[in-house]
């Protein structure tokens, strides 16, 4: 009889944990964040999305994924992913598609785009005004 009341009581007090230590261990997972990996060695690889524009200069910030607006992703190898507006109407509601392309380093300040737009390639220049781990400030170049 002893031991039938020490198993009885014990139960509900496992039953307990192991709830608790369920719903303590789904908060831990929930609540990682996703770290953005930054190459130290060149600022821009990375995603960067459309944040505003301020004195002639467009604002990106650097994000693990694109938004729906106009972003880059500039990858190592020199390609690149441009999130741009699909198709030629700019006539909210807008819609956007990923554009493939490369880049290049023209010097410290300027990089080469070359993108294959709906409509065909395209090739266009940026100016960098300043990169850093979170945000990069460009202006469009035109080539004359």
């Amino acid at each position: 009889m002893y031991i039938n009341s020490m198993t009885f009581d014990f139960y509900p007090i496992m039953k307990k944990f192991y709830i608790l230590t369920i719903i303590l261990y789904s908060l831990l997972v929930s609540c990682t964040k996703d770290e953005i990996k930054i190459d130290p060695n060149n600022l821009l690889i990375g995603t960067w999305n459309y944040a505003g524009y301020h004195n002639n200069v467009s604002v990106y910030a650097r994000s693990l994924d694109f938004s729906d607006n106009h972003c880059y992703k500039f990858d190592s190898d020199g390609t690149l992913v441009e999130r741009n507006i699909a198709g030629f109407c700019a006539t909210p509601p807008v819609s956007y598609d990923n554009y493939d392309g490369t880049w290049t380093i023209l010097n410290d300040t300027l990089i080469q785009i070359h993108v294959n737009y709906y409509d065909g390639m395209r090739t266009y220049q940026l100016g960098i005004n300043s990169v850093n781990r979170d945000s990069l400030k460009i202006e469009e170049v035109i080539i004359k």
